[in-house]
């Protein structure tokens, strides 16, 4: 009942609360720039198909509302279901849509105390690989509510040994258990011939994108491309490939860029994209990964970092710890808290190599937006491992000016789990080494293991490893190029960029001005294409269907 209350209250003077100042002024740069003629229906005919839109709310409904149209002008009807905010309902209502779920509208039906004491019941002496193996219908509800507690925490360790922690994840739990059931509801209610998402590793897009397959109902992921502008595309239709990374390449288009005629005009290609990207500071500018970077030259970055000049260099790209830590294939260590430690002190031993600890840069633009004030977990994780850093090993945190670009000119080796960094050194002929599945792993480019001790092993005696050769480089350029310039769908509908402040603040920008605009940008027809295919990847084929 005070669950009610509450919800009933924020519908009531929810416009009114500081919280959605922002919501609001996206509500009226939309309502001001938006063309009047997208509210009608774009569709000719009656809807043949229904999709289910699970919108991340006000700060990607304009996008989101973009792909609604485009699928509206293929004969789909348009379901949002989001969290809500006074202000969503409006954004989605400029463009005519008006099938709306709250998430809220549902959870109110349910016994929160009940489930939470569920939760306590399940939670009771469980070990981390038991509450990452928890499922309720086929529903991974532990691994969601592990993901949940590591964002909220924004710690590298999940203890449950710790009361607080402990607390905190039985109260995840619940709210994993209770979004597993109410999703269920909501595809029953609606039953959509597709589902649209954005983020479907946390509570509740979890429970929707498993439940989603269990059914059989296809999904398709969007999520950012390496620049702005552009989107990555992936349609995830089994269980089989549920933790498959978005920015991967399919067995069909592997296939498909592993059989095109190869030649030095597409690698220019690939490095070209490579480098505007990286020094323009587009690259990732959706986290700000290179804003306010400077390229230095391979003579300054050794002086800079106090390199030795006769040693190789190995660098180690550190995750964010906290971030999507469970999401994607199998891990060789627990969780990237647990490969990074363990790599530093093999490392601290091995004093044949140059060490460069590297920290991910989009630590910056996270921590403003979740008005974290606090250290960043990686950096503590280093000192707390190795107190005083050895000569050999140098640390490049997030707030260095060195743009990542420069660091192909001194690096050797590659440490990642599963990093897109992993993609772009291989294809400069850097040995990379990656301890986890679900991306790049095992297609002949990339050092792969089976077990932690193998891992560890090769760490200390890393300077042996031999070079790439010039097949292994090939298969990786083939590879990046599938994922940088084959892969990426442009929204060619709208101005989609990043200022360069502090959060990375999205600007976002209608540029169709009438129908027939909108309906042959290349972004509708490019759409068109990849759903009529069935494939798992939307990819361009300037070489043909080989």
């Amino acid at each position: 009942m005070i669950m009610d209350l509450k919800f009933a209250v924020k519908k009531l003077v929810g416009c009114y609360l500081p919280r959605y100042a922002p919501a609001k002024a996206a509500f009226l740069h939309l309502k001001q720039n938006v063309p009047s003629f997208i509210c009608e229906r774009l569709s000719v005919d009656s809807a043949n198909n229904k999709v289910l839109i699970a919108s991340i709310g006000w700060y990607g409904a304009g996008t989101e509302a973009i792909y609604a149209k485009a699928l509206e002008v293929l004969d789909y009807e348009t379901y949002i279901l989001t969290a809500y905010d006074p202000f969503v309902e409006k954004i989605f209502k400029i463009f005519g849509i008006k099938n709306l779920y709250y998430y809220e509208d549902y959870f109110k039906s349910l016994s929160l105390k009940r489930i939470k004491a569920e939760a306590g019941n399940l939670a009771k002496n469980v070990t981390l690989e038991d509450v990452l193996g928890l499922t309720r219908n086929g529903i991974q509800v532990g691994k969601h509510a592990a993901s949940s507690v590591m964002r909220l925490t924004r710690q590298g360790n999940f203890n449950l040994r710790d009361d607080k922690i402990m607390a905190l994840f039985i109260e995840q739990l619940a709210y994993s258990l209770r979004a597993a059931i109410v999703v269920e509801i909501i595809l029953k209610k609606v039953a959509p011939d597709l589902v649209c998402v954005n983020d479907r590793g946390y509570t509740p897009g979890g429970q929707l994108f498993d439940t989603c397959l269990r059914h059989e109902i296809p999904v398709v992921q969007r999520c950012a491309a390496h620049k702005s502008g552009w989107e990555i595309l992936k349609r995830y239709s089994s269980l089989k490939t549920s933790n498959v990374h978005p920015h991967s390449l399919s067995v069909q288009s592997l296939d498909y860029v592993n059989n095109i005629e190869w030649n030095d005009g597409l690698w220019i290609d690939l490095y070209n994209e490579l480098e505007r990207t990286y020094k323009s500071g587009d690259w990732f500018s959706e986290v700000g990964t290179q804003f306010n970077k400077v390229v230095y030259s391979k003579k300054d970055l050794v002086t800079k970092l106090q390199l030795n000049s006769n040693k190789k260099t190995a660098i180690i790209f550190s995750h964010i710890f906290w971030d999507a830590t469970f999401f994607w294939g199998e891990d060789l260590f627990e969780n990237y808290y647990d490969w990074f430690v363990n790599v530093l002190k093999v490392a601290a031993k091995n004093k044949n190599l140059n060490w460069i600890i590297k920290i991910h840069p989009a630590n910056i633009v996270k921590a403003k937006r979740d008005n974290y004030r606090g250290e960043h977990v990686e950096l503590m994780a280093v000192y707390e491992t190795l107190g005083q850093l050895p000569e050999h090993m140098k640390v490049i945190p997030p707030e260095s000016d060195i743009n990542t670009f420069s660091l192909f000119e001194i690096m050797d080796y590659c440490f990642t789990v599963r990093g897109t960094i992993g993609i772009e050194a291989s294809a400069m002929g850097i040995t990379t080494l990656t301890a986890g599945t679900g991306r790049y792993d095992r297609l002949g480019f990339t050092h792969d293991f089976d077990s932690k001790e193998a891992y560890l092993e090769c760490i200390q005696k890393l300077q042996d490893i031999q070079p790439m050769s010039e097949e292994a480089k090939e298969l990786a350029r083939r590879y990046a190029y599938g994922i940088f310039i084959l892969r990426p769908i442009q929204l060619d509908l709208l101005e989609h960029r990043y200022y360069r402040d502090e959060k990375a603040t999205m600007r976002f920008r209608p540029l169709f001005k009438n129908r027939n605009e909108f309906e042959k940008s290349n972004f509708v027809q490019g759409l068109r294409r990849f759903l009529k295919s069935g494939g798992e990847d939307y990819l361009n084929y300037p070489h043909g269907n080989l």
